[in-house]
């Protein structure tokens, strides 16, 4: 299977187009929401941390950032993005997980780690300091 999907990988990449690799939750309050995380080291260490539960505050009009415990390991993911409205992020200098709320400049140590529908973006930056649970996908039987 790894062998077939390959191909497809590398010619998305080359293409500019970006690969998500897994579909995780964030519930707030009574509300479910999916995120759909990259596929890269980083998603991929934050997703092994799930389930979590974090606190969000207000960065200026622009994002909401909550602080991690430890630190994520980034090994070959992208240490720079241009973040947009919905972009989940991980900003290393800070330790901290970012969701922008507005569109930004182009950032340097600003890890892009997947993206949210315009209603989970809009229930986070409305959630004032409830907290926001991540959570693996729980499979269908």
């Amino acid at each position: 299977m790894r062998k077939k999907l390959l191909p497809f990988v590398l010619s998305a990449l080359l293409m500019g187009e970006t690969v998500m690799a897994q579909t995780i939750e964030m519930i707030i309050g009574e509300q479910t929401f999916t995120i759909e995380l990259l596929e890269h080291d980083a998603a991929r260490a934050f997703a092994d941390r799930l389930p979590m539960t974090l606190t969000f505050e207000n960065f200026g009009s622009t994002e909401r950032i909550a602080y991690l415990k430890q630190s994520l390991t980034i090994g070959s993911a992208p240490t720079s993005a241009d973040p947009k409205v919905g972009d989940l992020a991980y900003y290393i200098p800070w330790g901290n997980i970012c969701v922008f709320v507005k569109d930004f400049r182009h950032s340097e140590d600003l890890v892009p780690m997947g993206k949210m529908s315009f209603e989970a973006t809009k229930a986070l930056k409305e959630s004032g300091n409830q907290p926001v649970t991540f959570r693996p996908v729980e499979k269908k039987q």
